[in-house]
């Protein structure tokens, strides 16, 4: 990678001050709290080293990930987005890919399904469980709500039915609008199921390994958003949506995306 590149768009994800490169190019440190950012074999790690990860909720979330590292691992084609599904490619036809963009929970897979190769643009990724092997797009290792990007860096961000895995959504969706051009804008895919919904008449073996956290509604998500608990985040996060699309997959399930501007 350009080193001018990485201190072009990067900062600090405690503290959102710049960085510089240390250690030939193997090194990032803040210029204002001296925290330090450390590059593996391909990729680069921003996790905060001042995180409490004993907290209950930062607890719920861990094991929220491993459940997710296993749905990955037992049946990838319905947990990552790595094959055409109809659901990845409306999902890729809805956004407007432009400039550099900005996947929020990317997924530890090289390529997404959902982007696009033919359209002019630049995919930049993140996700807390890429782990240091090479992709086919710039990744890094971090967290949506502490995100290590300059303010008003990317032309087009996404979340990728990630934005209810976060510990606090409202915060990971003003984080993004921060990272934001004014004059870009926001993709979300929520997918929403009905509390209702009746539960398979058998799962795998991997699915019933599983454990439920604490704080966790299911087996992987903090808290499930419904149509109107979403609109109420984006309220909340101070954006405003400008454009809804619905695809019902039945009567108890929809994949809803949503563009939401910044300005």
């Amino acid at each position: 990678m350009n080193p001018d590149l990485l201190t072009t768009i990067m900062a600090c994800s405690s503290c959102g001050a710049g960085l510089t490169i240390k250690d030939m190019d193997e090194k990032l440190q803040c210029a204002s709290c001296d925290a330090a950012f450390s590059k593996g074999k391909h990729v680069w790690n921003f996790i905060p080293s001042n995180m409490d990860w004993s907290s209950p909720m930062w607890q719920t979330w861990q094991q929220l990930q491993e459940n997710g590292v296993a749905s990955y691992q037992g049946d990838p084609e319905h947990n990552l987005a790595v094959v055409q599904r109809e659901d990845i490619n409306k999902f890729g036809s809805f956004c407007n890919y432009h400039g550099l963009v900005l996947d929020i929970g990317c997924g530890p897979q090289p390529w997404p399904a959902y982007f696009r190769r033919d359209r002019d643009a630049v995919y930049v990724g993140i996700d807390p469980l890429i782990n240091d092997e090479p992709g086919e797009y710039l990744r890094f290792k971090g967290l949506g709500e502490f995100l290590p990007f300059r303010p008003h860096t990317f032309d087009h961000v996404l979340f990728s039915t990630t934005l209810d895995h976060f510990v606090d959504p409202v915060v990971a969706l003003k984080s993004a609008a921060k990272a934001c051009k004014l004059d870009g804008e926001i993709d979300i895919w929520l997918g929403e199921k009905s509390a209702d919904a009746p539960k398979p008449a058998k799962s795998p073996e991997w699915y019933l390994r599983l454990q439920k956290p604490q704080h966790a509604e299911d087996l992987f998500h903090v808290k499930r958003l419904s149509r109107t608990e979403f609109v109420e985040v984006v309220r909340s996060a101070g954006l405003k949506i400008v454009e809804t699309e619905t695809h019902e997959v039945d009567r108890y399930r929809a994949n809803h995306f949503y563009r939401i501007t910044t300005n």
